[in-house]
């Protein structure tokens, strides 16, 4: 007799945002590097995970883009000065080296502030690690993602973008009895779709995160459904 059952929730029923509601993905953890960005254009307007984070870095490397130039035109500040590079990193809050001003410098001569891409080499730039575009699609067409995060820190980023767009399936652990009757229950267990398509992935998956034997488990998935109107009248 099985002493689990893994069963596929209805999506209506599925919570995928809450799965991001998590502060080891923000500067919450304790390191900024653990940031992960999703974002999303619609019409031009930026949203997505983490976006007002990711719109200061963005606005942090246009003045970076525009101050490299007013020192290039030789522009001076208001004491009659001309600004420096050193001075405009340390005015937006980079810690200079010789190093990692040239970088920019060079960054700067095609970078593009509202490009993602852009903004990965930026940011490896200033944090000294590599960071990525991974890109994510939902069930529509329109339905598009990408993912900017730390490639050391994040092995899958793309399982955060589905899982944010709702490209995923949650699924809910039954204990059982000896009885085969239900003992207690857990629900979130949420996996993308680009982590498995096939019925023995789910469950080995499922119960490799839930502590259990995929052996004693038996996995439920949902075949389809039927919705059924009931009309109730009234007699006059």
């Amino acid at each position: 007799m099985k002493k689990h059952i893994i069963r596929e929730v209805e999506p209506v029923c599925s919570t995928f945002k809450d799965f991001l509601d998590y502060d080891g993905l923000t500067e919450k953890s304790g390191e900024w590097n653990n940031t992960l960005f999703i974002v999303s254009r619609d019409y031009g307007r930026l949203n997505g995970f983490n976006i007002d984070e990711y719109k200061r870095i963005m606005k942090q490397a246009e003045n970076i883009l525009d101050g490299f130039q007013d020192v290039q035109t030789g522009l001076t500040d208001y004491n009659g000065s001309k600004y420096t590079y050193k001075s405009i990193m340390q005015e937006n809050g980079i810690e200079y080296s010789p190093t990692k001003c040239s970088k920019l410098k060079k960054w700067a001569e095609s970078a593009e502030y509202e490009s993602i891409e852009s903004i990965a080499k930026y940011l490896q730039i200033i944090t000294g690690e590599y960071w990525k575009v991974t890109s994510a699609h939902g069930y529509s067409q329109k339905d598009f993602c990408e993912v900017l995060c730390s490639a050391e820190r994040y092995t899958n980023a793309r399982k955060y973008g589905e899982i944010w767009l709702g490209a995923a399936k949650e699924f809910c652990v039954i204990d059982l009895d000896k009885n085969g009757e239900e003992i207690d229950s857990c629900y979130g267990y949420i996996v993308a779709d680009c982590e498995a398509w096939k019925d023995e992935q789910y469950k080995r998956i499922v119960s490799e995160w839930a502590g259990i034997d995929p052996n004693d488990a038996e996995l439920q998935m949902i075949d389809g459904y039927t919705v059924q109107t009931v009309y109730k009248y009234r007699t006059a």
